[in-house]
């Protein structure tokens, strides 16, 4: 297949959610053939303009192979930003609200055209469009990405220890019973308590990558029907286990998947940074290979 090498054309673009809330972000299409669109969604804290180099590799080597790129912000973006007339960003976001915000982006892409969809969610983000899809069948959507889908509890037993992790999230619940909203003691970060408890108590809606507990069920993942990749850097900094094995466990819990990949970016971090180019052509490779018509 010959590239198609004129420029992608680029723009800034708004989408509304049912809910009313306003997602800005960016769109690199291809100046021809429309195969499909990735929709990349942010990881905790970050916003669609962040990681410039990535947006970059990325949205040249997929609109040579005509597929647009979408990236927008979505609830977390930022420690707080507002949702209506709510808190949000990353400090109060409601995770479950994701969903609304990765159909929005959905219906984006496809008022633009791109009939196909592929989802790339990267840290966090893969927290959510893996929810995404295990709450919507969605029939639009022909591929799954994660890229660093390490678990926030995992990571945070690795930090400070399995036991201060359960002594913290006993006093985000004292605080949560009187006001969900109030932030939890500032040496746990800066969070909600609500929020708190999302990201680091077992079994919250969030934690869909229990790889720590040996019995979990995985049920978000198993549910899912579409080809899954798993890309993880060698290096990141927040696995409490080798790439090898974080793949492993997510390859035997995709029993439901049309196929599974698991690829580990050699001399990469969490954000991938400088390995850039690496992981876009692995990304286009993989949906050409798994996700489009030949």
């Amino acid at each position: 297949m010959t590239p198609d090498r004129a420029a992608p054309r680029l723009a800034l673009v708004r989408v509304k959610t049912r809910d009313g809330v306003w997602l800005d972000g960016v769109i690199a299409e291809p100046p021809r053939r429309r195969r499909a669109a990735l929709i990349w969604v942010h990881g905790l804290g970050s916003v669609f303009s962040s990681g410039q180099p990535l947006i970059r590799a990325l949205s040249t080597r997929l609109t040579a192979a005509g597929i647009a790129y979408l990236k927008l912000n979505n609830r977390g973006h930022d420690v707080v930003a507002r949702a209506g007339r709510r808190l949000a960003g990353a400090a109060f976001e409601r995770f479950g609200e994701s969903v609304r915000d990765i159909r929005a982006m959905i219906v984006l892409a496809r008022s633009a055209g791109y009939r196909t969809v592929i989802l790339a969610g990267h840290s966090t983000g893969a927290n959510k469009v893996l929810h995404y899809l295990a709450r919507v069948r969605d029939p639009r959507v022909r591929g799954l990405i994660l890229l660093g889908p390490v678990s926030d509890i995992a990571g945070e037993m690795k930090r400070i220890g399995t036991r201060e992790l359960r002594r913290r999230v006993a006093v985000a619940e004292r605080i949560a019973r009187r006001d969900p909203q109030a932030l939890v003691p500032r040496a746990f970060g800066f969070w909600s308590a609500r929020r708190y408890l999302s990201l680091y108590r077992p079994g919250e809606a969030e934690d869909v990558f229990p790889y720590y507990r040996p019995n979990a069920g995985w049920t978000a993942l198993r549910r899912v029907r579409l080809p899954v990749a798993v890309i993880v850097g060698r290096r990141d900094e927040y696995l409490d286990r080798s790439p090898a094995q974080l793949i492993a466990a997510f390859e035997r819990n995709a029993s439901g998947a049309r196929s599974f990949t698991g690829l580990v970016i050699p001399g990469a971090g969490h954000g991938f940074q400088r390995r850039e180019e690496v992981l876009a052509r692995a990304i286009v490779d993989w949906i050409r290979r798994r996700c489009l018509p030949q």
